[in-house]
C-alpha cells in the first residue's frame, strides 16, 4: 500500500496544503476499514480505483462519487475500501478552495459533493487523464496543471480570513482568535461571516479542529503509548485532562486510549 504526500509549487502553498496518491498494485483480499479523525483541511478527490464507501456520523455507509469535494470534516469518518485502490487528490488550506473557486464553503461542511455537479463536464476529461497516466508523478502534475488553469480564470483573492485560517494551521490550533482579530483591526462579526465563508465553521470552532487534527496525526504516526502522551496533550495546549478527554471524544467518537489502542488510521500508511 502505498500513501504518497507532495508539496505544491511555491506560489500555490498559500491554497494548498499538499497533493497526495493512495495507490495498492494488487486488489485487496479483503475489505479494509480506514478510520481518520478531522484534519482542518478540504480536500478534492479523483479515484481511479474501485468504488469504495465511506461511513460519517452524519450518515451511514454510502458509495463515494468517483470524482469529489469535501469540505471540513467536524467528526471522524470511516473508509471502507475493497478491491482495487487508487486515488489522487489535492488537500487545500482551509480557505483554499473558497479562494481558489468562489464557493462557500458553509455549503459543504461533512459532506462529499460530485465535482461534476459544482464545475462542470470539465473535470470528466481531467478524471480519464488522471486514470490513463502513467505513474503517480504524472497525475500529480495533471493536478497541479488544473489548479493553476484556475487560478489564471481567478484573480488572487489570498486576504485576511485566508491569512488567519492559515495562521491557526501553523500554531497547530492553538490560537486566541479574539487576540487575532485585534491584531488585524477587523469587525468581529463581519470577519465570522468571512471565515464561515471561506472555511466552512467558525474561527475559534476551527481552532478546535485543527487541534485535535494535528494530535491525532502524531499519535498516529509516532506509535504513542497511553503512559507517554501526557507531555503532548500539554505542548497542544490542552492543561485540564478531563477537557481534553471531552474535546477528543467530541471529535473522534473513541476515548484517546480506546483510539491510540485500535486505531488504524490513514497516516498509519505514510511513505
Amino acid at each position: 500500500m502505498l500513501y504518497r504526500k507532495f508539496l505544491p509549487a511555491s506560489h500555490l502553498s498559500t491554497l494548498i496544503e499538499c497533493y497526495f496518491v493512495w495507490e495498492k498494485q494488487n486488489s485487496l483480499t479483503q475489505p479494509l476499514c480506514i478510520e481518520s479523525p478531522p484534519t482542518g483541511f478540504a480536500s478534492m478527490v479523483f479515484n481511479y480505483g474501485d468504488t469504495y464507501r465511506v461511513e460519517t456520523g452524519k450518515q451511514t455507509s454510502v458509495l463515494a462519487p468517483s470524482i469529489f469535494l469535501t469540505g471540513q470534516a467536524t467528526q471522524s469518518y470511516k473508509l471502507e475500501l475493497s478491491g482495487r485502490v487508487g486515488m489522487v487528490g489535492i488537500v487545500f488550506k482551509p480557505a483554499g478552495v473558497s479562494s481558489l473557486l468562489g464557493l462557500p464553503m458553509y455549503e459543504f461542511t461533512n459532506e462529499r459533493i460530485n465535482l461534476v455537479d459544482i464545475l462542470g463536464r470539465r473535470v470528466k476529461s481531467l478524471h480519464e487523464q488522471i486514470a490513463e497516466a502513467n505513474n503517480p508523478i504524472e497525475r500529480i502534475r495533471l493536478l497541479e496543471q488544473f489548479v493553476n488553469q484556475q487560478l489564471l480564470k481567478k484573480s488572487n483573492t489570498f486576504d485576511r480570513t485566508d491569512y488567519v485560517a492559515n495562521l491557526i494551521v501553523e500554531r497547530k490550533g492553538i490560537a486566541n482568535i479574539s487576540e487575532m482579530m485585534d491584531d488585524l483591526y477587523v469587525c468581529r462579526r463581519q470577519f465570522e461571516r468571512q471565515f464561515l465563508h471561506k472555511v466552512g465553521v467558525s474561527p475559534k470552532y476551527y481552532a478546535r479542529i485543527r487541534r485535535i487534527g494535528y494530535l491525532c496525526a502524531q499519535l498516529a504516526s509516532q506509535r504513542w503509548k497511553v503512559s507517554d502522551w501526557h507531555d503532548l496533550i500539554y505542548q497542544c495546549g490542552y492543561y485540564d485532562q478531563s477537557h481534553f478527554i471531552r474535546e477528543f471524544t467530541q471529535f473522534t467518537g473513541k476515548r484517546p486510549s480506546q483510539y491510540i489502542k485500535g486505531n488504524l488510521e490513514l497516516t498509519n500508511f505514510l511513505s
